[in-house]
Formats: structure tokens, sequence, C-alpha cells
């Protein structure tokens, strides 16, 4: 491989592998396929064939293009790393010579390989940048024919396996809620015998991982309290069933003496779906009610939003991002969820302050935690 070539991997990797650690991709599994072309020159002697027949004047090459295609799985299991294993069919390379003294020769190769890669990513709104290094188990199976006034119909055939390492770089547009995406890249294969092994594709992923929550019906209102009975903090629900005692004079409350009208709001850092110490400190003060059971009346709403900077779609995936950082730190600390609380993302589409300055910026990446189990006001 020559020093040019380990140059260009290393410009392409090193922004996906370093720079692409501050960016979220979804984990999981996917599966892909493509299709392109293959282009391969290199000496016969590197394909395991002697180049130098007898009888025929002149050293001959592997040396033409044909149609390939490959098929792939991968897994992303880091938000920017993954690794990616597949097949490749890089189809049949076929060579026609004449010799000066009336001899001809004719070579066909066909190409296959099993090969596995890590693969570095680096998403810009919906398109993902990407470069991977790894190796292939090529298999290259060869005829030759030969045959003039000097060669007595030569013929050789045969099957070499070879190791190679394999390098590539491309790009994918993701679409389908992120499912899917169009991918385009080009992959060489090397070592010390074949300097010049390359495959241009275009083909097609399908990433696996769960949707987002879907909205559940509000849970039924509990009967009324009955008229007489004490009331400590006055909220018109007796003692006996208040779980939440001491609610402040003229609080809109539920069935159980909670506040209705509850809102909790945690502020984010930009393009960052991490939870700020702060904001766990405001979610541990919901937690010994959350766990309570008998408060699993409780529904709400967690809403994630984002500043509009950047990518329509790109915040719709942050903004679904910080409302599961909350879901999942409330369920790390033993709060059960279930169908009681749903989980949506809107992106930059519901701003309460303005995005032409910083702060207003700020006052836009968050979270909202609102209940929605209380009848209408």
């Amino acid at each position: 491989m020559s020093i040019n070539k380990k140059t260009l991997l290393a410009a392409f990797l090193a922004p996906a592998l370093v720079a692409g650690a501050a960016f979220a991709a979804e984990p999981g599994f996917y599966v892909g396929a493509s299709g392109g072309q293959t282009t391969v020159d290199g000496d016969a002697g590197s394909f395991g064939f002697d180049d130098n027949v007898p009888g025929f004047n002149q050293n001959y090459k592997i040396d033409g293009d044909d149609w390939g295609w490959k098929a792939f799985v991968g897994y992303q299991f880091l938000p920017w790393l993954g690794t990616e294993f597949g097949y490749h069919d890089f189809g049949g390379i076929s060579n026609s010579y004449a010799g000066s003294n009336g001899s001809s020769l004719r070579s066909d190769v066909d190409l296959t390989g099993w090969g596995g890669a890590l693969v570095g990513t680096l998403p810009i709104g919906p398109v993902d940048l990407f470069a991977k290094v790894g190796g292939i188990s090529l298999t290259l199976d060869g005829k030759v024919n030969a045959g003039g006034p000097t060669i007595a119909n030569y013929q050789n055939s045969g099957s070499e396996n070879d190791t190679q390492l394999a390098y590539g770089v491309g790009a994918a547009y993701n679409f389908g809620a992120g499912h899917w995406g169009l991918r385009v890249e080009a992959e060489g294969f090397d070592d010390n015998e074949v300097d010049d092994f390359y495959f241009l594709s275009a083909g097609i992923t399908y990433r696996f991982f769960s949707d987002k929550v879907a909205p559940v019906a509000a849970a039924a209102p509990v009967a009324a309290a009955p008229a007489k009975c004490s009331d400590s903090d006055g909220d018109g629900v007796c003692d006996t069933a208040d779980q939440c005692p001491n609610t402040p004079p003229n609080t809109r409350v539920g069935p159980g003496g909670c506040d209705c009208d509850y809102t909790l709001q945690l502020q984010f850092a930009f393009d960052s779906a991490k939870l700020s110490a702060s904001d766990m400190a405001q979610l541990e003060k919901l937690v010994p009610v959350l766990t309570n059971p008998k408060v699993g009346f409780i529904a709400g709403t967690v809403v994630g939003h984002t500043d509009s900077v950047g990518d329509a779609n790109y915040n719709i995936g942050l903004s679904n991002r910080r409302a599961e950082s909350v879901a999942n730190y409330l369920k790390s600390h033993g709060v059960n969820l279930g169908g009681r609380f749903t989980l949506k993302g809107m992106g930059e589409a519901d701003p309460i302050a303005s995005n032409d300055t910083e702060a207003g910026r700020a006052e836009n990446r968050r979270v909202v935690i609102s209940r929605t189990d209380c009848p209408a006001k």
C-alpha cells in the first residue's frame, strides 16, 4: 500500500473517529446491499498465475473492469463508531493478449471475498460521512489459455486465497425517521502484491432501532372525595386520600391532591442531550412522588425541544434524545413510567423565547415535563 494511500485514508479517518465523538447516531444493527464497478490492474503473478507463459514472448496482466455487488450487516455500538461485515462479488475480469510471434493468450479471473471493518461516522444533519478500515479474505478463481506456433495449447487454472487490507470512504443520506439510508462509497483492497484493486458502489441500508413511545390515553379520573371530611390544606381532597399534603392555596389539584399544573423545565447545553447536575437535582425531587404506589394514576408528557440552529430533521432527533435522557434517568431511579408518560420531540417548532439571541436559544433548549391526567380547566 503506497504512502499516498495511507495519507489519504488517515485524512478521512481522523474527523470521523475523533470529531465524530461529539455527535450521536442511533445505536443498533443495520443491513444493506450495494452494486457498482470493480477495477483491477495487477500483474498475473499477483493472482497466483505464472505471468511468463512458456512460448509467449511477453508478461501479461489482470487488467479490466466489471460490475459487482455486495451485501453487508453492521452494528453501531458507539454513537460515532461501529463495525461492518459483508460479502463481495467483484465480478470477472477477462483479458486477451496477442504475441508478436502469432501466439495468443486469454485470462479469466473471478473475484469474491468476505470482509470486515471498523466504521467511523460523522453526522451532518441527515447526511453521514464515514470512513472504514479492516481486511478482506479474497478468493481468486481463474484460468489461462494460450496457443500459437510455439505454444502447445497451454492451460493453467486454479484458486487462491489472499488476505488483504480493506479501506474506504463514503457518504449516506438518511430518511424515513433515520431507518433508511442511501449510500455511495469507494473501497480499495491492497497488500504487497496487488496495488490497484478498487470497488465503487451505491446502495441502500436499513437500521433497526426502537421508534419513540406512542401516545397513550389518559387515566380515568378518580371519583370525587366526600363532601364532608378533614382537608388541612383546603385543596378539596380529604386528608385520608391526599397524597400531596400542604398544597399551596388556590392550587388546581387532581384526585390525589397533587398539583395539576406542575411543570418541570430542564435546560440543555448546545447540541447535547446530557443532563446537567441541576437537571438531575430537579428530577430527584420527582422520584418520591412518582415511585409512590398510591399515585400510580399520575400521567403526563416528556417533551424535548431545541433551538433553531442546524437542520430541522437533525433537531427532531436531538429533541427526542433529550426526552429519552430524562425518561432514562427517572427509570434508573426506580420510576416505572409504563404507559403513563408519553415521550415526544418537537425539535425547533415550539420556542418560548427568541432564537435571535444566545439567551433566547438557551431557553429553547429544554425538556418540559407536564401532567395530563387532570380534568381540563
